[in-house]
């Protein structure tokens, strides 16, 4: 008798963990469901096309210093899930579930070709967003940076030169961020409070700097993975299916020079109307978390 307790007890165990093996490898795949190999070799992509007119400048502008987003970060850091019930007063990675509100949020910007598109349909659907800027983005197109504002959107500071932080360490974070608080200062006359870390790249040490130098850190919870330059249906399909009350949505209005983003601007259409026909309303991030914009 006991050693068939045994056994049934050793069984349900094993059925136990292969069950959640099994659950594990579906929402992983659910997660990214494109191949990689569908991402360009950023390395190897010759000047045509709508690159053709930027000069070598323009180019070193618009190269990430920490990589390209494929070449920087995963689709989904786990990590900031643990972090944020660590440090919730610090780190938000979504609003309130009970309100039907959500927050667009554009990262890597100001981007001369894409961002002014991106800016004209928000204004086409009245819908208002957040835009973390990098900081030498920001200084290169003043009245683009001073555009997103004027049409009532939140913005965020994104470092100045995009690296990897957690490779990179807290004097980076340190530098990076007064860099890009100087030049939105002089810019829009504030200190923006909000900080996005690129890549989505945090750990404890880089949060409590950050808390320390009194910024709100701001991650998200739908992730349209639009840097791997996906069809618009595509991106559409990634975030009304994912979507939630109180979600913080990733996309780009800008990149590393490669990037191809129409996909983006593209997707803005459906994604806005499909979501309003449903009542949804699309706030700021300071709106969504109830939280000042500015420092």
């Amino acid at each position: 008798m006991k050693n068939k307790l045994s056994f049934k007890k050793y069984f349900c165990c094993i059925s136990i963990i292969v069950l959640t093996v099994l659950v594990s490898c579906k929402y992983q795949a659910n997660q990214s469901p494109l191949e990689l190999e569908e991402i360009p070799d950023i390395n190897n992509i010759p000047r045509t096309g709508q690159w053709i007119n930027l000069t070598d400048e323009e180019i070193e502008m618009m190269t990430l210093e920490g990589g390209a987003e494929v070449e920087g970060r995963k689709p989904h850091p786990i990590s900031n899930n643990v972090l944020q019930l660590k440090y919730p007063n610090i780190l938000a990675l979504r609003g309130s579930l009970t309100d039907k509100k959500v927050a667009l949020t554009f990262d890597d910007g100001p981007d001369p070709r894409y961002t002014p598109q991106i800016l004209d349909v928000l204004k086409q659907y009245d819908a208002k967003a957040t835009f973390f800027l990098i900081g030498a983005r920001a200084a290169a197109h003043r009245s683009i940076t001073e555009r997103i504002v004027n049409e009532g959107h939140a913005v965020g500071n994104h470092t100045y030169w995009h690296p990897n932080l957690i490779k990179e360490g807290v004097g980076r974070l340190e530098w990076g961020v007064k860099e890009t608080e100087n030049v939105l200062n002089d810019i829009l006359g504030y200190r923006p409070s909000l900080f996005r870390a690129p890549y989505g790249a945090l750990n404890e040490e880089l949060v409590e700097k950050l808390g320390k130098m009194e910024y709100s850190a701001i991650g998200w919870s739908v992730d349209s993975l639009d840097w791997m330059q996906l069809s618009p249906e595509q991106i559409e399909k990634n975030v009304l299916s994912n979507v939630h009350p109180g979600a913080i949505i990733l996309m780009h209005d800008g990149g590393h020079w490669t990037m191809d983003l129409l996909g983006t601007v593209q997707s803005l259409h459906k994604i806005i109307s499909e979501l309003q026909k449903d009542g949804v309303e699309f706030v700021t991030v300071p709106e969504l978390i109830n939280i000042s914009d500015r420092k």
